[in-house]
């Protein structure tokens, strides 16, 4: 597993120590408007949704980080989570639907934060996971995304039903991909984390 560093950003891979971080993402209305449909998760739900995240770091070489803005050179402040996930009912068995995924907090919105954690974890996808492509699925009125996404280098394909909703699909390629000139990728050790955090 791997820490990723940019300029203005620490992500790292999640833990069950972050139950709160996620719970109380899960919980701004922004959030809730605008990816939940509009539903609240429970507790257990945001428990559940933590375990996936865990567990696809553990059965791959990647997955969703918490994405930290840092300060003084530190994670400091949680913005959400941003990351690749595998993606379609046939996976992990094709490594050429990797989706990359985001969620932020409210707070977190529209200072370019989705851009650049985008843009590392898609960097990484090529450079470290050597994949062809990565895709990602917008809803049509989530006008945030749509714009983050050209800026990492997606362009759009086609609209698609994905999990029995309508979405636009999108995908990146190496050679399209925005990239970040000081990403450092570094080793994940759980325990340094916990014990900084």
């Amino acid at each position: 597993m791997h820490i990723l560093e940019t300029p203005r950003l620490i992500l790292r891979p999640p833990s069950h120590s972050d139950e709160l971080l996620l719970r109380g993402l899960y919980s701004d209305p922004f959030v809730v408007n605008a990816v939940l449909d509009g539903v609240y998760p429970t507790i257990e739900q945001s428990k559940a949704v933590l375990l996936r995240f865990i567990n696809h770091w553990q059965h791959n070489r990647f997955g969703l980080w918490m994405v930290f803005v840092k300060a003084e050179g530190q994670a400091k402040k949680f913005a959400g989570f941003c990351g690749l996930a595998y993606s379609g009912p046939n996976l992990p068995e094709d490594p050429n639907n990797v989706e990359l995924a985001y969620c932020l907090h409210l707070a977190a919105s529209g200072k370019g934060i989705a851009v650049e954690a985008g843009r590392a974890a898609v960097q990484f996808a090529f450079e470290h996971l050597n994949l062809k492509k990565v895709t990602a699925f917008i809803y049509q009125t989530n006008t945030r995304s749509l714009r983050a996404a050209t800026k990492v280098g997606f362009c759009y394909i086609r609209g698609r039903i994905y999990d029995n909703k309508a979405m636009m699909y999108f995908e990146v390629s190496p050679e399209a991909a925005v990239t970040i000139k000081n990403l450092r990728v570094l080793d994940y050790d759980e325990q340094e984390i916990i014990q900084n955090q």
